[in-house]
């Protein structure tokens, strides 16, 4: 095992913490004499593939448990991460005040992840400014711009979808010539 010339030793309230990197970028935390390989917030968020924001949101919540926080950044055990990866999708409920835009659903099995299409579909349509907040929130902005490309014009109203167009600068498919022909024009 090779190692760079990166070494930090810190005393902190009578424990030395000593973090060293590998050449391959790999970190190594060495903590009252136990050695633990571990990985930082844009590392795990790779390995996850997940953005920063939920890396940070499953330390908020618990389901990942940082080791320390060392020169303002979290460090993650490198073994937990890679069990996290293997884990299937967590179960993402939608917000109860977003029940209403779902009338024919239960808002409890509607997954923010699995039915993106629906959701996204249905607060930019019907949503306020509340739940609009929340969907860019939740969603990345190029999620929305691809959702607005491939399927806003067959979800969304034209109006919303000219909003929503000019608001991401991005233009729809073409709707298909049947679908503009009106009922009563043969």
């Amino acid at each position: 095992m090779t190692f760079l010339y990166f070494h930090v030793i810190l005393y902190v309230m009578n424990t030395t913490l000593s973090l060293v990197r590998k050449s391959d970028g790999g970190l190594f935390l060495e903590v009252g004499g136990r050695t633990r390989e571990v990985r930082t917030v844009a590392q795990a968020a790779r390995i996850l593939g997940r953005t920063c924001r939920q890396v940070y949101r499953y330390i908020e919540t618990g389901l990942l448990k940082p080791e320390t926080k060392l020169l303002g950044e979290w460090l993650l055990d490198a073994a937990e991460v890679e069990n996290m990866a293997r884990r299937p999708l967590a179960v993402q409920p939608l917000p109860k005040r977003l029940g209403p835009l779902f009338p024919e659903y239960d808002i409890s099995k509607i997954n923010a992840g699995r039915d993106k299409t629906l959701v996204i579909s249905r607060v930019l349509e019907n949503g306020g400014l509340d739940e609009i907040k929340w969907a860019f929130k939740r969603y990345s902005r190029g999620e929305l711009s691809d959702f607005i490309k491939e399927d806003g014009g067959r979800l969304l109203g034209s109006r919303s979808l000219r909003l929503w167009s000019l608001v991401l600068g991005v233009m729809p498919k073409p709707v298909t010539a049947w679908r503009n022909a009106g009922i009563w024009k043969r």
